[in-house]
């Protein structure tokens, strides 16, 4: 089929890998009000419009005009992205026909072309800011305080449902003790994590932190999440990561927004941790129960400034029973009443009065907590995140190359 007319192949070079792909899909045909997907359900399709038109709401029983979805355009992106349940109710306005394209399918044939995903992360882009335009529409509307407060909860719940929150984060991994935790300072945030295999050998995990607060932030903060996992899982070597990662950042960037960011990439059969960073706070590295110490010579620029950008990493072996803490910036720059922030060094305190032998949830809670504590009801000014690793394989000590 011609398919130059679908928004995510707009410019990409015609390819037997999507026509077979687009051959193969299953075409669907809906009737007027028929649902295509409802919330809280599985699935494993990535559609795209073919004819017709949908809506999109987040209950069934909202009598506003949905969200509209035009022909050429995909539908359940987001569910195929996270790998968790649909969060709205997709249905048909007149009738509507779609391509319904397995999942395995999109990830191995389409995932792969950097086209395919930059135009796909723009289109979600552009649906979050209709969302954010809705919301605002609304308030200009009604000006009633409950309907902006209900409209800013389900764009939270929204965000946070992109983030993994598996339990464990690694279940095929059980060389890995995994635990991440994030506190927004506001309905919606910029702060985000990220725990994915990238082979059968290899898990990434990141913490990052977008510029600003808010609607804009959470926005760059879900293209950063995609364009994360898109390269993660085909960019090789390593080292060109970040570098990858960073110009798509920059491409259509007019709000001159960034992030920081720091990855972490651990072969779980031998210990070899290749770590990055692009302006974020440094890890800490706990060996053998010891004191957290930081890891240094990961420093690198921020995101999203410029496209030319370079970033070099370090390698360094752990062995069982080594953990590695990664935290956002709202951890040390948390403020008490005084106007004290709670700094590296309590960081640092808070995390080796942990029990050495102690699951890495316990020893997020507990960090969690003592920033809360010092705060003392002080408001939260910025978002706060942790994610914590203990390697339970095999492995030997090396320094930092």
């Amino acid at each position: 089929m011609d398919y130059g007319w679908i928004k995510i192949f707009e410019d990409v070079t015609p390819s037997p890998n999507i026509d077979a792909v687009l051959s193969a899909s299953e075409r669907i045909r809906l009737a007027d009000g028929e649902m295509l997907i409802e919330a809280d359900q599985e699935n494993h399709h990535f559609y795209i419009l073919i004819s017709g038109e949908m809506g999109v709401r987040l209950t069934r029983e909202d009598t506003q005009p949905g969200m509209p979805i035009m022909p050429g355009e995909p539908i359940g992106e987001m569910s195929i992205i996270d790998g968790r349940k649909t969060s709205a109710y997709v249905y048909s306005v007149g009738k509507s026909e779609v391509l319904a394209i397995r999942e395995q399918d999109f990830w191995r044939h389409l995932a792969t072309h950097p086209r395919v995903m930059r135009n796909l992360t723009r289109l979600i882009t552009h649906r979050l800011r209709l969302t954010g335009q809705r919301i605002i529409r609304g308030i200009e509307q009604q000006l009633q305080y409950e309907h902006l407060k209900k409209e800013l909860a389900a764009a939270r719940d929204i965000q946070m449902g992109l983030l993994p929150q598996r339990v464990p984060l690694f279940p095929h991994h059980g060389q890995v003790d995994v635990q991440a935790y994030l506190l927004p300072a506001k309905e919606v945030g910029g702060d985000l994590y990220d725990a994915f295999p990238i082979s059968d050998g290899h898990i990434l995990v990141a913490v990052g932190d977008v510029s600003g607060k808010g609607m804009a932030a959470a926005l760059f903060m879900m293209r950063t999440l995609t364009l994360l996992r898109a390269q993660g899982c085909t960019t090789t070597p390593w080292a060109e990561l970040m570098p990858a990662l960073n110009r798509l950042l920059c491409e259509g960037n007019a709000s001159d927004m960034f992030v920081t960011l720091a990855i972490a990439i651990l072969s779980v059969h031998d210990g070899r941790l290749t770590l990055f960073n692009a302006g974020h706070p440094p890890p800490l590295l706990s060996r053998q129960g010891g004191a957290f110490e930081v890891i240094t010579g990961t420093k690198g620029a921020l995101l999203g400034i410029s496209p030319t950008l370079l970033y070099q990493g370090i390698e360094i072996n752990i062995s069982r029973g080594d953990r590695l803490v990664m935290y956002s910036d709202g951890v040390t720059e948390a403020e008490n009443a005084d106007r004290a922030m709670f700094d590296l060094e309590r960081t640092r305190a808070a995390l080796d009065q942990h029990p050495a032998d102690g699951a890495m949830d316990g020893l997020v809670a507990a960090l969690a907590r003592a920033v809360t504590e010092f705060s003392d009801g002080v408001e939260q000014s910025d978002d706060i995140t942790i994610l914590a690793l203990r390697y339970l394989g095999q492995g030997t000590h090396a320094s930092s190359s």
